[in-house]
């Protein structure tokens, strides 16, 4: 009889290294714990862990041939990739890293690496000397940045009769990894069953049918918070703007291009069903045209009209929202400030600002989103700020009920929102 395994699809990726011959016990874990698990490995990896032992442990056969007529007679590497919900690499050695990062496929597992939607959670493990070399350094930084996860490496004595860091994770271990990736945080999350909308992107002023104003928001940062909603077990829409960004999974989204339709399509969801948070992450224009023109202009009439354009101020979605749907519908703000210097100081020209909007928009929380520099903002991957929460009893004007919090340097913007969900999650629904 087929046992049905309700964790979730695990797709294990094993390289070639001598913590290798981990893998069965790590299939046997997984498998214990509720999951299904398919094993990819590299021809190298087959040398330290036999095909057999990894069958018999996962009930699957092993996959290791690229070229393999019978598989990929089915598209085989695009099934495998299709079918994981999550996709492990234990052990990841720095070739493998190094393919991944630079998007080099050689083999199956790392075409099967690039071909997959599903997040990956890496095991590293190698010589401390080249855990710590700066290419694996580098190529470990851009996965990172792409919203890879890692476990380990750790430290102890290693197959090499070296002692630091670089020894692949116990299994235990990357199996609790892969309960918080996969269902420990919906199981456990305050936010499981909530509903929650979110708004990402940039909105375009059109001048006439193919020319806009628009901003350098790529929806990177709202994106990331609804998958991290998502995994949390909260019932998600996403609004976006024009985008090129896929679905987070278990996300219903709704496309729009400019303000008007943003503000309607939030208004009607928050019509349809009693919503829990917004989160206003969109960069919403903030001058509209009050009659654009619905004939494209020649260059010389385009460049005529730039002086008479008729402007006029968009409306503040936030501030319109939550005066209409506010208590019943919390709302988080998402502003961008620059900031002079590193450290306190920049720390307190964003606080000051945060408090600022937080009174004029009206909502609950804001995140001050810190602009202008290498590592922070709209079109770099990795971001820093600051938020500002209030309790579910302060006043409006009361200060001192407000929760002060720094998201500390810049880290990639996945992991921002993950810190983002965790910090409102303690703040409006833990006991204190």
């Amino acid at each position: 009889m087929m046992v049905q395994r309700p964790g979730g699809r695990i797709l294990l990726c094993v390289a070639g290294g001598i913590a290798a011959y981990k893998a069965p016990e790590l299939v046997r874990q997984l498998v214990k714990a509720g999951y299904e698990v398919r094993v990819v490995a590299t021809e190298a990896a087959l040398r330290f862990v036999s095909e057999l032992s990894l069958s018999v442990v996962s009930g699957h056969a092993v996959r290791w041939q690229l070229l393999d007529p019978q598989a990929e007679g089915q598209v085989g590497h695009i099934e495998l990739a299709d079918w994981a919900q999550l996709v492990v690499v234990a052990p990841a050695t720095a070739n493998l890293l190094a393919h991944a990062s630079l998007g080099l496929a050689p083999d199956l597992v790392s075409t099967v690496l690039l071909a997959t939607r599903a997040p990956m959670l890496w095991a590293p493990a190698m010589n401390t000397n080249m855990w710590r070399h700066p290419a694996v350094i580098e190529h470990v930084a851009t996965l990172r940045e792409r919203g890879h996860h890692f476990v380990g490496p750790a430290s102890g004595e290693l197959a090499c009769g070296w002692e630091g860091e670089g020894k692949m994770s116990d299994p235990a271990d990357i199996v609790a990894a892969v309960g918080e990736r996969l269902g420990g945080r919906k199981q456990a999350s305050a936010w499981r069953s909530k509903r929650l909308v979110i708004s990402a992107g940039p909105t375009r002023t059109y001048l006439d049918p193919v020319r806009f104003v628009s901003n350098a928001s790529t929806g990177v940062m709202g994106f990331a918070l609804a998958t991290a909603f998502a995994e949390r077990g909260a019932h998600v829409t996403l609004v976006s703007g024009p985008v090129a960004l896929g679905t987070p999974e278990g996300v219903e989204r709704v496309d729009v291009q400019t303000a008007d339709e943003m503000h309607g399509a939030l208004e009607r969801s928050l019509q349809d069903h009693p919503t829990d948070l917004v989160c206003m992450v969109a960069a919403v224009s903030d001058l509209r045209i009050s009659s654009a023109s619905t004939t494209k202009l020649s260059k010389q009439d385009f460049i005529a009209s730039l002086g008479t354009l008729p402007w006029t101020a968009e409306r503040d979605v936030v501030a319109s929202l939550a005066r209409r749907f506010r208590p019943a519908t919390r709302f988080l703000a998402f502003a961008a400030e620059t900031a002079e210097g590193e450290g306190p100081a920049a720390e307190a020209t964003l606080d000051r600002a945060a408090r600022r909007k937080l009174a004029a928009k009206g909502a609950d929380a804001i995140f001050v989103n810190r602009v202008g520099t290498s590592r922070t903002g709209m079109g770099v991957p990795t971001n820093a700020g600051t938020l500002l929460v209030r309790s579910a009893q302060s006043a409006e004007n009361d200060d001192d009920a407000v929760a002060v919090a720094h998201s500390g340097p810049p880290i990639p913007k996945r992991e921002l929102a993950d810190w983002i969900a965790d910090t409102l999650e303690a703040q409006w629904f833990e006991p204190r």
